[in-house]
């Protein structure tokens, strides 16, 4: 999504943000059972529905008349619904523009991504059955200049007696999880409209580790952000001091809870993942050090830590010693490099600052 990557990785989104992205499907308690008539359990009762949905769409754009029910409110299913409703109330508080204001021309429809010119259908369809009265649909959606059609994807589930729309998925999109993204966005809007840094601040300031200079008596935060690390909706933040220390920190604040996650200071910086936090930096006498740690459900899982000195003094500059340790325990450095290889790449964020008054 062009202007939700920040939300979901910053996404972090490990889901980053699965969740969240790349074939896992949204569904709903699983101990509900949904029955299928005679009548629909087959794979072409679904397509009629697929192909119903754009032949609906055709006629409100050449017929609409006052009342008529939207796409939505005629094929989607309740939890579609109330996810849409969640977002609409979010986004009257957001500046951003609002949830799906990441199209190449405006709003982006999730029926139709960016086709809109003439006559709108599914092509190519392909529907897998699945239990429980839920089916895995495939399909090209194009219009009279998209030929060659953009990948769509949708999970259908027999809900008032006929098939609905529980989900889409933006294929073009990496599989975007437009109910999961939907959730998690008016979970993270809420969030941030109800957080009071200065509970926090002080604690926060009190659980500081700074590696180089000053002392963590010396750090003052004087601003906060908000990313979500692991995608599940619910916001790290993250904090910065003054420019004297140059001290920042994410931090994973759940029921009040504080728990410091990575932080940087004069002589390092801090590194983001899709799923994961960490640091490093090189602070002279040939010592450098790093870490990082997985984020889980907004809680810190797996932390790995690193610390090498090499003699600068010497041509060879070889190593005088290195230790890598996993949850505070040594590991070998295969362990390391295997963990270092799933982060993936670095990620760059440009969080909206807000000022710490006090």
């Amino acid at each position: 999504m062009k202007k939700l990557i920040f939300w979901t990785v910053a996404v972090l989104t490990w889901t980053a943000c699965g969740n969240k992205t790349g074939g896992g499907t949204t569904d709903a308690d699983s101990t509900q059972v949904f029955e299928v008539p005679d009548t629909l359990n087959s794979v072409e009762a679904v397509i009629k529905q697929v192909d119903a949905v754009y032949d609906y769409l055709d006629e409100m754009h050449q017929h609409y008349t006052e009342g008529m029910p939207s796409l939505d409110e005629r094929f989607a299913t309740k939890e579609w619904l109330q996810a849409l409703k969640d977002v609409e109330a979010a986004d009257k508080d957001c500046e951003c523009g609002g949830f799906f204001d990441f199209g190449d021309e405006g709003p982006l429809d999730p029926w139709t991504y960016d086709c809109y010119e003439g006559r709108v259908s599914a092509d190519s369809i392909r529907v897998e059955l699945l239990p429980n009265g839920t089916a895995d649909v495939r399909f090209l959606v194009k219009d009279a200049v998209t030929i060659k059609g953009i990948p769509m994807r949708w999970l259908m589930r027999v809900e008032d007696g006929q098939w609905r729309v529980a989900n889409i998925f933006f294929e073009a999109d990496n599989g975007m999880d437009l109910l999961a993204e939907m959730k998690n966005y008016a979970t993270f809007m809420a969030f941030q409209k109800s957080f009071d840094i200065n509970k926090y601040v002080k604690e926060m300031e009190g659980k500081a580790v700074v590696y180089y200079s000053k002392s963590t008596d010396d750090v003052r935060l004087i601003a906060y952000a908000f990313v979500d690390i692991d995608g599940d909706g619910h916001p790290e933040v993250w904090v910065r001091g003054d420019e004297g220390q140059d001290y920042q920190g994410v931090y994973s604040i759940v029921n009040d809870s504080v728990t410091l996650l990575a932080s940087s200071d004069v002589r390092s910086k801090l590194d983001f993942y899709k799923g994961a936090v960490g640091f490093n930096g090189y602070y002279g006498d040939g010592l450098s050090r790093e870490g990082f740690t997985i984020v889980r459900n907004s809680r810190p899982g797996d932390t790995y830590y690193s610390e090498d000195q090499f003699n600068m003094f010497s041509e060879e500059q070889e190593t005088i010693f290195s230790d890598m340790m996993k949850n505070g325990k040594d590991i070998s450095e295969e362990e390391w490099k295997k963990a270092e290889s799933l982060l993936g790449d670095t990620l760059s964020l440009s969080p909206a600052w807000r000022s710490i008054e006090r």
